[in-house]
């Protein structure tokens, strides 16, 4: 048992003087932390002549154990220019950790073992008179010694985006380090670094001419160095780009670094699969046969105004390229290519000659030439057919789904750089020559669109272009075009207007065939828009289409003159016909922000029959007046404005638009909703003041309504149909309407017409048939609600307002009379002179003959049954009028 107590005694020992310990040591980093940090700071300032800005400074040992470190977190050092700002960065680096020893520490000998750094930007500059941004270190003016010693092991950093750009011979690269480790004994006078490296090159680039884009590399080598004789070299290095070995040599000391890179008979396949561009790479990988070859000597001084010295070779023999799973082959390629800056600056030269392969559908041609890499200029010659299939089988251009037909083109060109205001473009000094399409077929990725069927020719003439009778196919429609366009090489450039006259002309266009079905990225949210019309093409284009499909209706003989420019169009002279309607007038898009457009057109027609149109637009999508119902010809002008979204169409709500009418020789037919007017006159209170017949003869003429001549304008605005009061002349009877109608066929109709006019036979006296005066009774009816279960009743706001009408028309009727007949208010302009109103008058004619003899007793007899009737219908009258306050029917 005693050896129980002896171990529980040990233990409890063991761990009290561990944890002790751990205290002591927290303890004195809490003491002496400051002190460390204070002497390193003061150790790296003397070292330093530009400032360093660090967020936080921290001595961690735990994190770190057995190694103790000093963490310099958020760590910013400025450019060295002179004329530098805050925002001119030399260095970042989320975190710098120098790692040490602690015995190191605790008897005062700050020897740094590791350096560790975390992800950050490093810029390295030479402006264009020589001056360097990385010029920080102080020259050492005695041989001083100091505590604080690099006795380095190794280095490590992850996610460093290094770039270095000189402004003198115009040479830039831009890397990022995604990971590198460098591992020796630092302190040697002669020691090897095994070096580790993954790195991506995002360009490498002399003057404008760039060498490599967006390639992967890794290389794992031995650097040695030899810090008596100032040199280091990388003897037979391995470097993988992309995948694709190339070995290489590197020797530098103090003066100068020289680079040799070589790789013999890569094969075709290879290079093809693995230098293709990232977005277009597939998974069935390329078949062939064939090599290539490079080889690249680099020397260059280590001057700051030095120009490197580049000879470089490379070509292709006797290749073949295979895409298996359609068997499209691209054989005999051949190509050679030498890159040199031996000549000195402005003297730089690529060439790519002899370049050649051939297709199913022919041999190909062609080279190319560039000089002067700061402002480039391009000579070159293309001659031969291209399978677009086989082309884009084996190198997948981007953005496109499918690609085939022919194409043959015999071109040469000469291209310069200029350079404006600091910004380079393109342009054409001399080249011409043509394409000519063969039976092309296309479409884009995420597109249910297939264009096809395209031929045509297009010739250029420098800057110029001209299309020669394009045709192509989309679905059911057709297009064909014919017309130049003016400074291409510009405009591709963003440097210039396109300006452009083209003749489009179509048989059939199906709007249907122009709509992309296939959904766009659910991801995608609604705010991510993007311009439909461009800004920097200018131009005409005439129009003459035969026929235009929407849905289920026709436009044919569709014909105007297209200006299109600064993200609008408009349209001038446009004439269409629809259900045998002529409609002619302008049209103007304007896209006031991406995808969303302000449309304006004014329209007119003289010819627009009702039976054929209500046809063709399927009654205007609704059941109470049909095609059966409707018949007569109406002119008509429309002036309409509607803002327009891609994604939900016109907005009706803003829509707006005025529209002048006139129909002639109009009839409405067994109309569903005269007959329901009718039915709901049938109540109780109704049958009052009309009779039933009285009704039922309303129901008759209602059913038939004939006009000679109906005007009126008409007004849409906020989703809702404006109709000012009109009067309806018809065989019938003459009605007063005006109202409202909402586009979800909310209606709110107000309708008049004279009760006399509903007697089946009209009033006659012994002079002749009495005419109505206008001073008859007058019903009001109103008709609200939704259109497919109206509610019907009497207007009796609408009989208070005509009444209040009258009676102001009555005032200054009387006041024309006194004005006219008795010379009062004579000085008073606005009151017009009384003019009576045209009446027709019958002629009496009297012929005299034999008189009649009048019994007395019975002329009296008569006389007294007058007298009853007329007291019998004065005490009627009386009655109603009793009654009208009483009920919802008035009459005036």
């Amino acid at each position: 048992m005693k050896w129980k107590k002896w171990l529980v005694k040990s233990v409890k020992w063991f761990f009290g003087i561990l944890i002790s310990l751990i205290l002591l040591i927290s303890l004195l980093l809490y003491v002496f932390k400051d002190d460390i940090i204070d002497y390193a700071i003061s150790e790296i300032n003397k070292t330093l002549k530009t400032e360093v800005h660090v967020d936080e400074i921290d001595v961690t040992f735990w994190a770190t154990f057995p190694n103790l470190s000093l963490d310099f977190n958020h760590v910013f050092i400025q450019d060295a220019f002179s004329y530098a700002t805050k925002k001119d960065t030399l260095l970042y680096t989320e975190q710098v950790r120098l790692k040490f020893s602690p015995m190191d520490i605790w008897n005062e000998k700050y020897n740094v073992k590791k350096i560790d750094i975390k992800p950050g930007t490093l810029k390295l500059k030479v402006d264009k008179k020589g001056a360097v941004n990385y010029d920080i270190f102080r020259e050492s003016a005695s041989e001083e010694r100091t505590n604080f010693q690099l006795t380095l092991e190794s280095i490590h950093a992850t996610g460093i985006q290094f770039s270095y750009s000189n402004r003198i011979n115009e040479n830039s690269y831009k890397t990022r380090v995604q990971d590198i480790h460098l591992v020796g004994n630092f302190t040697q006078d002669q020691f090897d670094i095994a070096t580790k490296a993954d790195f991506y090159i995002q360009r490498i680039q002399n003057g404008l001419v760039p060498f490599i884009i967006n390639q992967q590399a890794s290389t794992d080598v031995f650097i040695h160095i030899d810090q008596i004789s100032e040199t280091f070299a990388i003897n037979r290095g391995k470097l993988l780009l992309s995948g694709i070995p190339f070995d290489f040599d590197v020797k530098a000391d103090t003066n100068e670094v020289k680079l040799k890179i070589d790789a013999d008979k890569i094969p075709l396949a290879e290079l093809a699969n693995k230098l293709a561009v990232k977005e277009v790479k597939t998974v069935t990988e390329l078949k062939g046969s064939g090599t290539g070859t490079f080889h690249l000597e680099f020397q260059n001084k280590l001057a700051k105004d030095s120009y490197p010295k580049v000879n470089c070779t490379f070509s292709i023999d006797n290749g073949r390229l295979t895409e298996p799973t359609k068997g499209l082959t691209l054989r005999n390629i051949d190509l050679k290519g030498y890159y040199s800056t031996l000549k000195g600056k402005d003297k730089e030269e690529l060439t790519i000659k002899n370049v050649s392969f051939q297709t199913i559908s022919g041999p190909f041609s062609g080279n190319l030439a560039i000089h002067r890499f700061s402002k480039p200029n391009y000579r070159g010659s293309a001659k031969g057919s291209l399978d677009l299939e086989v082309i884009h089988a084996l190198f997948k251009i981007p953005k496109i789904e499918e690609l085939s037909g022919r194409v043959k083109v015999n071109t040469n060109f000469y291209l310069e750089t200029v350079i404006e205001n600091e910004q380079p473009f393109i342009e054409i000094v001399d080249g011409n020559g043509t394409a000519l399409m063969d039976d092309v077929d296309f479409s884009l990725q995420n597109d249910s669109r297939k264009f096809y069927d395209m031929f045509g020719n297009l010739i250029l003439n420098r800057s110029d272009a001209i299309l020669e009778g394009l045709k192509v196919r989309l679905g059911e429609s057709d297009m064909e075009l014919n017309g130049s366009f003016n400074y291409i090489d510009l405009f591709l450039q963003d440097k210039h207007t396109l300006d452009v006259a083209v003749i489009a002309e179509s048989k059939k266009i199906n709007l249907k065939d122009f709509t992309n079905t296939i959904a766009g990225d659910p991801k995608t949210t609604s705010t991510n828009r993007e311009w439909m019309l461009p800004t920097m093409i200018n131009g005409n284009v005439l129009l003459n289409v035969d026929a235009i499909h929407m849905d289920h209706h026709t436009f044919s003989q569709v014909n105007g003159e297209m200006t299109v420019g600064n993200r609008s169009i408009s349209i001038q002279k446009l004439h269409g016909i629809t259900a045998n309607a002529t409609v002619r007038g302008t049209l103007a898009v304007v896209e006031s922000s991406p995808e969303y457009f302000q449309l304006a057109t004014s329209l007119s027609s003289k010819d627009i029959y009702f039976k054929p149109i209500f046809r063709e637009w399927n009654n205007f999508d609704q059941e109470v007046i049909k095609e059966d119902n409707i018949s007569g010809r109406a002119e008509a002008i429309l002036d309409l404005k509607a803002p327009f979204d891609l994604s939900y169409g016109i907005l009706k709500d803003e829509l707006e638009a005025q529209i002048q009418l006139k129909i002639i020789g109009g009839q409405l037919k067994n109309v569903s909703t005269f007959s329901a007017l009718t039915k709901d006159l049938k109540t109780t209170k109704t049958k009052m003041i009309l009779k039933a017949r009285e009704i039922d003869a309303l129901g008759d003429k209602l059913n038939n309504i004939q006009f000679e001549t109906l005007e009126n304008t008409l007004f849409i605005k906020k989703s809702m149909i404006i109709i000012p009061k009109m009067e309806i002349k018809s065989n019938a009877l003459n009605i007063t309407v005006d109202g409202k109608h909402k586009f979800n066929n909310d209606i709110d109709y107000k309708f008049a017409f004279r009760f006399r006019e509903l007697k089946e036979k009209k009033d006659e006296s012994e002079f002749g048939i009495v005419e109505d005066d206008g001073t008859g009774i007058k019903i009001f009816v109103r008709m609200y609600g939704n259109l497919g279960n109206p509610i019907i009743e009497w207007d009796k706001s609408s009989r208070k307002e005509e009444a209040k009408q009258n009676r102001e028309e009555a005032k200054q009727e009387a006041i024309s009379i006194l004005k006219t007949e008795l010379g009062l208010f004579k000085k008073d302009t606005t009151i017009k002179k009384y003019q009576p109103p045209k009446k027709e008058y019958e002629v009496l004619k009297i012929e005299f003959g034999k008189e009649e003899e009048v019994d007395p007793y019975e002329e009296k007899k008569k006389i007294e049954k007058e007298k009853k009737g007329l007291k019998k219908f004065g005490e009627k009258l009386k009655e109603k009028g009793k009654q009208e306050e009483k009920e919802e029917f008035t009459v005036e």
